[in-house]
């Protein structure tokens, strides 16, 4: 990660003449540093992209921004700030890139109250929505979720599917879980061919509580983070959104509350076709194996640790033994809510 104060001062010299801004340290994810910067009275957000170098991911989603920024949203989207070159982005000495952003007020939501689920599933409904009327003149950066094969350039699915049959010794006390992996993986590579005739469209891909911001009311401001946006199936959004709430911590009722509350809020903003609704549960599924995929892959890396891959695969084996235990109840709710009967 990058905490250097004079390499911060590198990039900004780009956007503003040297010395007048003031920065600290923000919130930063697993895949970029961010920084806060105050300019006289404006404020923006710094953020150094830490997992890759490559410039065209970049310069897509910061043509996906552009586009929605023209269109009438009713809550707030990063907006991309030009360089004194009029460019979108910085590339530091060390290779490093780096885009600017104009700060944008909210809070991350705990995502523990009826009100605020209803109006991030109203949220993420409308942000499909307006992604649907997107047109990029160039290819996106990644591929949809179901090429599960494309997850992590570190691990083939075979690797993946080897690892989860004959773990090696650190990794034994996984073992159940990891066998449960295996079979939903084997499974889902069953279903990709039908996966792939449902609609598809542009998706943000990773909407969640740090991806999104509230105000005083819970009403969600912003939603932030367009990094993984590409070509999927529309569904995909809802499933991403919905697997987080499956928690084992929680009492069902609890989450079945919650998961009522997204869909009654998604559902006012889109609705979907009856094959999208059987797929939700698979879908699901395929959220919770493409992020363990995603830091088994990391691990082979050695960016990741031991603890980190166990959480992970944990968490995933929980999903699909949930969806496999709840898949009736779930299609119910989302038709109820998001079946489009035209």
């Amino acid at each position: 990660m990058v905490h250097n104060n004079k390499h911060i001062d590198e990039i900004l010299a780009h956007y503003f003449p040297a010395g007048s801004w003031v920065s600290r340290v923000g919130q930063s994810g697993a895949n970029n540093t961010t920084r806060f910067v105050r300019v006289d009275h404006e404020q923006y957000v710094l953020r150094v992209y830490e997992t890759h170098q490559d410039v065209d991911k970049v310069k897509y989603e910061h043509a996906i921004l552009v586009a929605l920024a023209e269109m009438p949203l009713p809550f707030s989207i990063p907006k991309p700030i030009q360089t004194r070159n009029g460019k979108t982005f910085v590339r530091t000495r060390d290779g490093k890139i780096a885009g600017l952003f104009r700060y944008l007020d909210g809070v991350n939501p705990a995502l523990e109250k009826l009100e605020e689920i209803h109006s991030y599933g109203r949220t993420a409904g409308l942000c499909s929505a307006s992604l649907a009327y997107v047109q990029i003149n160039q290819r996106p950066a990644y591929r949809p979720y179901y090429e599960i094969d494309s997850t992590h350039p570190s691990c083939s699915l075979q690797d993946v599917l080897n690892f989860c049959k004959k773990p090696p010794s650190e990794f034994s006390e996984q073992t159940p879980d990891l066998l449960v992996i295996y079979k939903q993986l084997i499974s889902f590579m069953e279903q990709v061919p039908t996966l792939r005739q449902l609609p598809h469209q542009l998706v943000h891909g990773d909407m969640n509580a740090s991806n999104i911001l509230v105000n005083e009311d819970g009403i969600v401001s912003a939603v932030l983070d367009f990094e993984f946006v590409t070509n999927d199936l529309r569904v995909m959004e809802l499933a991403v959104c919905l697997s987080d709430f499956i928690q084992p911590s929680e009492e069902a009722t609890t989450t079945w509350a919650n998961i009522h509350s997204f869909l009654s809020g998604y559902g006012q903003s889109l609705k979907l076709t009856e094959a999208e609704i059987e797929a939700v549960p698979t879908l699901i599924q395929l959220r919770s194996l493409d992020v363990f995929i995603h830091f088994f892959g990391r691990y082979l890396d050695q960016v990741s640790s031991l603890d980190i891959v166990k959480e992970y695969i944990q968490k995933c084996a929980i999903r699909c033994n949930w969806i496999m235990d709840n898949k009736n109840k779930l299609i119910t709710l989302c038709t109820d809510n998001m079946l489009d009967v035209k």
